[in-house]
């Protein structure tokens, strides 16, 4: 490897600075988080935790975390994670574990349910600030961009599920 001096050093780190996607698009990802965190925080959620809730709520059954984590393209660390903040909220609860106790399973409680109800007018308020901030087509270009990037990428999509063994 060759030796560079600071200047080549400070030129290449401002092109990465200044050129990078992935810096833009998480600046974005955390703008839109703090807002969506703010409306959710009288309800006792974050966002990742909205988010896992919801898929769960949508799957409609008893779910792996590694499933969940498939689902929307995280880690499963993550996703145990926000599954941990839920269960002590009583919004999932642990449906059933395997003989081994590696497998676990999860479900949406009632509790879990009416927490999404009551969280929904202000999901509302940060997806219209959402649009306000950056357009009326923003979920078209958004969807449009995940599917170029996820084209490659071995995930489970909604439609697969159904086809999900236990």
């Amino acid at each position: 490897m060759q030796q560079i001096g600071e200047a080549e050093a400070r030129r290449q780190a401002r092109q990465m600075v200044e050129g990078c996607l992935g810096r833009r698009i998480a600046r974005l990802q955390r703008l839109v988080g703090r807002r969506v965190d703010a409306e959710l925080r009288q309800f006792g959620l974050t966002a990742p935790q909205l988010e896992v809730l919801s898929e769960l709520a949508f799957f409609d059954g008893p779910a792996r975390p590694s499933e969940i984590a498939d689902w929307l393209g995280l880690e499963r660390s993550t996703v145990s994670r926000n599954l941990d903040g839920l269960v002590q909220r009583g919004f999932v609860q642990v449906a059933a574990t395997s003989s081994t106790g590696r497998t676990t399973r999860v479900t949406v409680t009632e509790a879990g349910y009416q927490a999404l109800a009551d969280a929904e007018p202000a999901w509302h308020r940060a997806q219209a600030w959402i649009s306000a901030a950056l357009g009326s087509h923003t979920a078209e270009t958004l969807d449009q961009w995940l599917a170029a990037l996820e084209s490659d990428q071995p995930t489970h999509r909604r439609d697969d599920r159904a086809d999900l063994g236990p």
